[in-house]
């Protein structure tokens, strides 16, 4: 690290991504540490944010972990890893009631919240708030960041790299760049969570800023990656010239709603006999 630059700030942990990842890591560490919220843009803009549909979990008395375990592993055809899968199930309700005590508006019914079915799903088990249940999320967890005083947000920063110790390649802190300098963030412990990089891609419905930063930054200080081929593409977009690919949410199949061609065909079928 050059000597002349100083270091401006230090912190216990710096997460590096404002989006749902880096807000609820940032929300569910101890209110006692010294907290930095590293993102590019401003706090409200994510990937997070153009999430449609909903938040998978089994909360209704006619579902459970073990039903959205086994319908996870089908989906996934031989792909998924179990631990992480049941991980993932059983987390699934106690994190979500966490939001909503933080006030997410989940759409309700008379009865209760309502869950709607997906595909894949055996059970109606998503949730959701209206069809921008993401921007929803965002704007819940925004908020409580605010509220706490142990998160420092430095917005519009971008994140250069991991700062590493010579000798060990422990890292150390980030080093980032703001209003067009450089300055170095110390702190022993660093969260990436930067999110995806479908800007990679030519035809993609993610924000301009979903470049994948994080991967790179990963990569170049020498840490393991892996399970790059995993791209979600989302089979349903509207393209209008001129414009982004506005995403057409799952939610519109898991109601019935089917894949058809100019001839009216359901042509997914001759490609997978689950395809719809």
């Amino acid at each position: 690290m050059p000597t002349s630059i100083p270091i401006a700030d230090c912190f216990d942990v710096l997460i590096v991504g404002g989006g749902a990842a880096g807000l609820y890591a940032a929300l569910s560490l101890p209110g006692d540490l010294r907290v930095g919220l590293i993102t590019k843009e401003a706090l409200s803009l994510s990937a997070s944010g153009w999430a449609q549909g909903g938040i998978a979990v089994a909360l209704d008395s006619s579902d459970s972990p073990a039903l959205h375990a086994k319908d996870t592993i089908v989906a996934g055809n031989g792909l998924c890893e179990p631990e992480a899968v049941q991980f993932l199930v059983e987390q699934a309700p106690a994190q979500v009631k966490v939001l909503l005590e933080m006030g997410i508006a989940f759409d309700r019914t008379a009865e209760g919240l309502a869950f709607t079915l997906e595909a894949a799903h055996s059970r109606p088990r998503v949730l959701h708030s209206a069809d921008t249940t993401g921007r929803a999320l965002i704007q819940t967890l925004t908020h409580q960041v605010w509220q706490r005083p142990n998160i420092k947000v430095l917005a519009q920063a971008f994140t250069l790299g991991l700062w590493t110790r010579p000798q060990t390649s422990s890292c150390q802190g980030i080093c980032v760049m703001v209003e067009g300098e450089i300055r170095w963030l110390r702190a022993p412990t660093v969260i990436l969570a930067t999110g995806g990089g479908g800007q990679v891609y030519a035809q993609t419905t993610n924000p301009e800023l979903s470049t994948g930063d994080g991967v790179a930054i990963a990569w170049r200080s020498g840490a393991q990656l892996r399970d790059l081929e995993f791209f979600q593409f989302h089979p349903t977009a509207l393209t209008v010239p001129g414009a982004p690919h506005f995403l057409i949410s799952e939610a519109v199949r898991g109601e019935g709603a089917h894949l058809l061609d100019s001839h009216q065909h359901r042509f997914m079928f001759d490609y997978h006999l689950w395809a719809n």
